[in-house]
């Protein structure tokens, strides 16, 4: 990474978000729209009466749709509101239901708020096995010539179960009332667990889910490619863990709170820092780290870190106010639509923007021998000749000369075709050698380079007059 360009910035967004409503306790975040759940004052004219603070707030992708569920001592109360409305409306069939987690349907959700009836909620499948509840839940969605097949993931702390078929939802999950429901064990304790796709151009690219012991990951591949006749494919690929242990650098292990995911890099809170580590190709993820069997810890500053290398790039700050370091940070929230974090402590509301954390990824591909996607993340030609010139030279190490010239021969900038040329003098082979790297300097060359073709074109001409002026003297010979 470029060691001189910062990449992820902290601001201040408010310093005072829940005046007079007690303190934040919940935060979502969509199109550039914020909602925050706070722990008094909460006016809903609708209800469970009694003290309340709201427990869960949850925002679509486009910012038009929110969810809220609110806790008291009367039980739970979960509501529904459009952007475009002035009073939520509570979503009755959900009574005394604690709302731990939404999936919203991206591809067919709209910004239609004309119809405010309730529409209907219906259950369509319980999880039995074990009496935990669900933590994370996501879905995506792909329109195939024999209908509409649906993706769905669930987390709880001790599992991720991955649910897909073709039809509707309810007859998705129908279907599994007649077979096993794949799911993947995670390793560990943890009180919470959190499931996060990354989404890119609306579409869900891949996913990250919070454990005990670590974050299971992977790709998500959606499409007919992988199908079977009844839905029922394996879409996640390039699964991977991380394990906490590799981040502590030998130090007492702290289990993370919270997480969310972003393209190149993830950013954790340990101790009193916010961490920020690349794990897997396009990933980040956003972990607020507290110590094992103690409140929240006062958390000050980011580290950022390449998920790819695991290596730090940066060091962050928030300047919380005193009357919140007590706590600290105390949870974060992403914006898909617009590309940012955010944090929040009691009071405070903190914005983590990245600035283009795809430049230099390049380089962290080349060092870990990884040439095509080092290429596929090259900006300029500069870059690209120094992701061939590694390939070169370790060719021409290892002394496999022609996949060496064809390499040589896609350099343009970083090396002079003469200093190549001059490689290949005293190699075995040597007229194969150069004969490949002609042609294929040949094939690389733009039609404007008019006096490099003709040089390359006279030389390659040369080197075949000398084949066959050889082929005539051992034909010459054998007549004889």
């Amino acid at each position: 990474m470029d060691q001189g360009r910062q990449v992820f910035a902290v601001d201040l967004l408010e310093r005072y978000a829940a005046k007079g409503r007690g303190v934040i306790t919940c935060m979502a975040a969509g199109n550039d729209v914020i909602v925050l759940g706070t722990s008094k004052d909460i006016d809903l004219s609708a209800g469970q009466p009694g003290e309340q603070s709201i427990h869960r707030v949850f925002v679509d992708l486009g910012g038009s749709h929110c969810i809220s569920t609110i806790v008291g001592s009367g039980g739970a109360d979960t509501f529904y509101t459009h952007a475009k409305w002035t009073k939520p409306r509570i979503l009755s069939r959900l009574n005394g239901l604690v709302v731990n987690a939404v999936a919203w349907n991206r591809q067919q959700i709209t910004e239609d708020e004309k119809d405010k009836r309730e529409k209907y909620i219906k259950p369509l499948f319980e999880l039995a096995e074990l009496p935990e509840a669900i933590l994370g839940l996501q879905m995506e969605t792909t329109i195939l010539s024999n209908g509409t097949r649906y993706y769905v993931m669930a987390v709880i702390p001790t599992r991720l179960y991955s649910f897909t078929g073709i039809g509707s939802l309810e007859t998705v999950f129908a279907s599994y009332l007649d077979r096993a429901v794949h799911f993947m064990e995670l390793p560990g304790e943890i009180p919470n667990s959190e499931l996060h796709f990354f989404i890119k151009q609306r579409r869900a690219v891949h996913f990250a889910g919070l454990s005990g012991a670590g974050i299971y990951h992977g790709g998500l591949t959606f499409g007919a490619q992988h199908s079977s006749p009844n839905g029922d494919e394996n879409f996640v690929e390039n699964k991977a863990f991380l394990d906490y242990t590799k981040l502590s650098n030998g130090a007492e292990v702290v289990k993370p709170s919270s997480m969310a995911v972003s393209e190149f890099h993830f950013c954790f809170f340990s101790g009193i820092r916010l961490r920020c580590v690349v794990i897997s190709t396009h990933v980040v993820f956003l972990l607020l780290m507290v110590s094992i069997g103690s409140v929240m810890n006062s958390v000050t500053s980011v580290l950022v870190v390449n998920r790819i290398s695991e290596q730090i790039i940066e060091e962050l700050q928030f300047e919380q106010a005193s009357d919140s370091s007590s706590r600290g940070i105390i949870g974060q929230c992403s914006d898909a639509s617009a590309g940012l974090f955010y944090a929040y402590d009691q009071n405070s509301i903190f914005q983590v923007s990245v600035n283009d954390e795809g430049q230099g990824m390049w380089k962290v591909y080349l060092d870990m021998k990884e040439y095509a996607a080092a290429l596929a993340n090259s900006r300029d030609l500069l870059q690209r000749d120094q992701v061939y010139l590694v390939q070169a030279e370790a060719a021409f190490t290892s002394r496999d000369f022609l996949r060496a010239a064809s390499f040589y021969a896609k350099i343009n900038y970083i090396l002079l075709f003469e200093e190549i040329t001059l490689k290949f003098i005293s190699v075995s082979e040597q007229a194969r050698c150069f004969e490949n790297l002609l042609l294929r300097k040949l094939d690389n060359l733009a039609k404007d380079d008019k006096c490099q073709i003709t040089m390359i074109s006279t030389w390659a001409t040369e080197l075949y007059l000398d084949k066959v002026s050889i082929f005539l003297c051992m034909t010459s010979r054998y007549v004889t």
